[in-house]
């Protein structure tokens, strides 16, 4: 459950701390306190979109805190572990939101809008005006129908999807092979791109060698003279070169060897280094001799390096690139080679597994109206407890062509819409087009009542569900709104006296001038105050004398409807 929300800096409201309890908490006030900040900041924290028109004026940065405790189902438990946050006794879920900046948090952890919803989905279900416009899209109406679920319907979307998707990846492969003339086409044109990149037969870096060599052919002059400088100076000239001088020095040292062991030890030493001179210089004489700079090798070196890029263009960007794309080339010519055989064989596998789709679809249907006439007469049930007893409701399947599997998507071949006759004589007619507001009020407040025992939300969040109900009608939503509060934590925004009665923890939101601002604050009531503004809702305290007593026969009533459920 929620067990506190709070707030700073949003629109009036300062900062503000609001402890929650289980069963039904109550909030209300004069028109304009700041109910719908509650709600907006509520709605902040969960991950709806973030309104900076909502910060505090005067102030740069909003945030709202929610904490909550007993939150924890095996769903929430295999989210907390994907998100890789550690599950604890409590759940601290932080949002704020500046000009240029927004952050959510979940036990301390960044993550995104978009993972927090997928949080928040399963902790907080909000029931306000933006979602009677959602019931009224009929492309909802089936997400709907699935919500309520049952043992089987898992189980049975299951094994529909497992089949869909067979069914598609062996449709995807015969869309790969096209009819017999696209397979003759693209045999051709994947022969043409084999042949290509064989000819060209491009080496692993190649295009870096052939720069390499082509800057050295630019730069030849420079470095033929400097090998031909360096050769002539090592061993070019007789007589003058460093390996005739060494020559030299070696026969000077050979005429007094034995007169000392330093003069035999530098006449070794002038040996190598006569060996090495002569390698270093031969080593240069054939760079010498193989540098060859005629035109046509120069010419050669540009076309091959022109044509390594025209290929790496085509079917690179790199010669890894290249030498992928023909590994790829050559195994889908062989496929297209062999296609009679596999289309045969990938047809008969098609109209199986077409074949077993179907039958999917169907048992996805049947279990699906199953449900629905379920949901038909638990839905009229509560419609007759808010009295809308002359209702006719019916859950409409459109009339389609379950036997054609391509026309089946994801979801199965469901379309249905809600079709509803709020009185006794009126024809059926599509839900959008017929309720008003009051009615949709009470028809969503009855479907919450269905769905409260169906799934796993700890908290129900409700604004305003009154809207446009009076009379002996606020009486029984009252009664339907507390039944949910015995199983759900439930958070209600009410202008309805009978409704605050019920109130297992009542909250006043009031508007108050301080100074020169305007500030929203929330008290928790005493049960005193609980009655004042029972009556305050009922008629005004300036009817006190009516509004007060009527208010404690209304607390009365309130209790003793709990007491007996």
């Amino acid at each position: 459950m929620l067990k506190s929300l709070s707030i700073k800096n949003i629109a009036l409201i300062s900062q503000l701390s609001l402890e929650l309890q289980n069963g039904l908490n109550i909030l209300s006030g004069e028109t304009g306190a700041g109910k719908s900040i509650i709600i907006d900041s509520l709605n902040f924290v969960l991950g709806e979109r973030a309104d900076k028109s909502l910060i505090r004026y005067g102030t740069d940065e909003a945030s709202v805190e929610a904490v909550f405790e007993d939150y924890s189902t095996k769903e929430i438990s295999q989210y907390l572990e994907d998100l890789g946050v550690e599950e604890d006794s409590i759940l601290i879920i932080s949002r704020k939101m500046r000009d240029n900046k927004n952050e959510c948090r979940i036990n301390g952890k960044l993550v995104t809008v978009f993972m927090l919803k997928g949080l928040t989905s399963l902790l907080v279900d909000i029931h306000g005006q933006h979602e009677h416009q959602a019931l009224l899209n009929v492309a909802n109406h089936l997400t709907l129908i699935d919500s309520i679920s049952s043992e089987n319907l898992p189980k049975i979307k299951a094994e529909y999807e497992e089949k869909y998707n067979a069914y598609h990846e062996i449709v995807d492969e015969l869309n790969k092979y096209g009819n017999p003339l696209e397979i003759d086409r693209n045999l051709d044109i994947i022969q043409y791109q084999i042949d290509e990149i064989e000819h060209a037969d491009i080496q692993p870096n190649e295009e870096e060698t052939l720069i390499e060599k082509r800057h050295k052919f630019r730069n030849a002059e420079k470095i033929i003279n400097s090998l031909k400088g360096s050769y002539d100076v090592l061993d070019g000239y007789d007589g003058q070169n460093a390996v005739t001088q060494v020559k030299q020095a070696i026969s000077f040292l050979n005429n007094i060897s034995t007169f000392g062991e330093d003069i035999s030890t530098s006449l070794e030493r002038l040996e190598s280094v006569k060996l090495e001179l002569k390698d270093i210089s031969d080593t240069l004489n054939d760079m010498i001799s193989e540098f060859d700079l005629s035109e046509s090798e120069v010419d050669k070196l540009e076309d091959r390096l022109t044509l390594v890029r025209q290929i790496k263009k085509k079917y690179g960007p790199t010669e890894e690139d290249v030498f992928k794309f023909l590994e790829k080339a050559k195994e889908t010519y062989e496929m297209l080679s062999n296609a009679d055989d596999r289309i045969a064989q990938l047809t008969e596998d098609k109209k199986k597994a077409g074949s077993s789709l179907v039958s999917a679809c169907e048992k996805l249907t049947k279990e699906r109206k199953k449900i629905s006439a379920q949901f038909e007469k638990d839905l009229l049930v509560n419609l007759k407890d808010l009295g809308m007893g002359d209702t006719t409701f019916k859950v409409n399947f459109m009339d389609i062509d379950y036997t054609d599997p391509d026309i089946l998507n994801s979801d199965g071949g469901d379309e249905v819409e809600f079709l509803i006759s709020p009185n006794i004589g009126e024809p059926l007619k599509p839900l959008a087009k017929i309720i008003s507001g009051g009615e949709m009020s009470r028809f969503m407040l009855a479907l919450k009542n269905i769905i409260a025992d169906k799934d796993s939300i700890g908290t129900m969040v409700f604004d305003e569900i009154d809207t446009g109900i009076s009379g002996n009608i606020m009486t029984a939503v009252a009664q339907k709104m507390c039944r949910i509060s015995r199983n759900h934590q439930v958070i209600a925004v009410t202008h309805m006296p009978s409704l605050a009665a019920m109130a297992d923890v009542h909250f006043l939101i009031e508007k108050n001038v301080e100074g020169d601002k305007t500030i929203t604050h929330v008290y928790p009531l005493n049960e005193e105050d609980d009655i004042k503004e029972i009556g305050r809702l009922i008629g005004g305290l300036n009817y006190s004398d009516y509004a007060l007593p009527h208010a404690q026969e209304m607390k009365k009533w309130a209790n003793d409807y709990k007491n007996s459920l």
